[in-house]
């Protein structure tokens, strides 16, 4: 195999972390002219000329073809485009738009991994990085492979690259979720793509823990005592009119302005004076809540919750909260003043929102069910309603004791 370029891992067989799953899933390709059975480590190591056919079964020709668009991309080949994100549209328009089977989108990662392997060019290496970086973000492969492709991200970690390990640890986080989530429901302009090339490099503020996003914002803003993310959409959704707009957290904001503004965020702009929707603030709040790395209220007090909520018990409610972490207790008791004042007596003849309306929208933000069965979360969702409800009704702040010593 290819032994010039930059070296990529400290053990070299980290890079080998899909030979398993390869030999089982790869059509077997032959080479030279007596036509001799290509090695499994030759098929999932970068080439430099085209591939006749895709690595595995039944994507022929088009994998031939998606290739065509990861060389162009990664810079191997030349291309026609005046940008090359252009080409990253054309990917994702095969797997969200044409609905692509399930082994078209394994096709992609694996084909990813290929040219990833023993690449001689750094800058072919990072520009293939930011495109798997990108598919993570939008498409999932199969359950077959979602695990070799997880221990094989998680192990690109040494090496002589210091954007490698950074890279990585964006992917091995965003994998899990989109594993849930499924393929995204659009394919993303040009802005969006653009402001999503750099993401394994920014601050954290979506999809991370909220210890994560405490350290992150020190840059900006040392004293602040919650994500200054959450205070800025809540303030926005309230200078747009929100607690007196109908269906505020109900209705959804344009997709694509939801989209911008938590680009725009992630870009460390958290200005919101161009906005004229609540509805776009209101939105992505809920969506910054429901992608938090850990929910709200830990997984491990899920069941005292539910309980609580089963006896109709606000005094239970309110003690176990105090078993959380302060800092998950500040952001638990912001969100709850804030609903408490959308919900204002005066408001909800315009917005509709009352609180039995509120805590059923915010419920699924609070408190996220550890089980994977539908008919459990579809029984316990009435008693997180239940839950949250007495929390807007009864939470006192000396229930939560948020002094720094706790």
């Amino acid at each position: 195999f290819l032994a010039s370029g930059p070296r990529m891992q400290d053990n070299e067989e980290d890079v080998w972390q899909l030979e398993d799953y390869a030999s089982k899933q790869f059509k077997l390709q032959k080479k030279g002219a007596f036509g001799s059975k290509m090695p499994i480590r030759e098929m999932l190591q970068w080439q430099k000329g085209a591939l006749k056919r895709g690595l595995l079964e039944n994507t022929s020709k088009q994998g031939a073809n998606i290739f065509k668009l990861i060389q162009s991309f990664m810079g191997d080949r030349p291309h026609k485009e005046k940008e090359d994100i252009v080409l990253v549209q054309q990917l994702l328009d095969i797997v969200i738009i044409k609905e692509a089977k399930k082994e078209t989108r394994d096709e992609i990662y694996c084909q990813l991994v290929k040219q990833l392997t023993l690449n001689p060019s750094v800058a072919s290496i990072h520009k293939g990085w930011d495109l798997l970086c990108i598919c993570v973000q939008y498409f999932p492969p199969s359950e077959l492979l979602e695990p070799a492709l997880q221990k094989w991200l998680a192990t690109q970690k040494s090496g002589n690259d210091e954007k490698i390990p950074e890279y990585s640890k964006f992917c091995v986080r965003k994998l899990p979720k989109i594993m849930i989530e499924g393929s995204r429901g659009r394919v993303p302009d040009i802005t969006e793509l653009k402001g999503l090339v750099d993401a394994p490099f920014k601050q954290p503020v979506f999809g991370v823990t909220l210890e994560e996003i405490m350290e992150a914002q020190k840059a900006i803003d040392t004293e602040a005592k919650i994500p200054i993310v959450l205070v800025v959409l809540s303030k926005a959704v309230l200078d747009l009119q929100g607690h007196q707009t109908e269906g505020i957290f109900r209705v959804p904001g344009d997709t694509a302005h939801v989209t911008s503004l938590k680009i725009q965020i992630e870009n460390g702009d958290y200005s919101c004076s161009h906005l004229d929707d609540p509805h776009v603030p209101g939105s992505l709040l809920k969506l910054w809540m429901r992608e938090l790395a850990e929910p709200i209220m830990p997984c491990e007090l899920y069941d005292d919750a539910i309980e609580a909520a089963k006896n109709d018990d606000e005094k239970m409610a309110a003690a176990i909260l105090r078993r959380m972490p302060v800092l998950n207790r500040r952001v638990l008791y912001y969100v709850i003043e804030y609903l408490r004042e959308v919900a204002q007596p005066e408001n909800v003849p315009k917005t509709k929102m009352s609180i039995n309306n509120l805590a059923m929208v915010f419920a699924p933000n609070f408190l996220r069910c550890p089980s994977e069965d539908p008919s459990v979360i579809f029984n316990t969702q009435k008693h997180q309603q239940t839950y949250v409800k007495h929390l807007i009704t009864s939470l006192k702040k000396e229930d939560l004791d948020l002094d720094e010593s706790s």
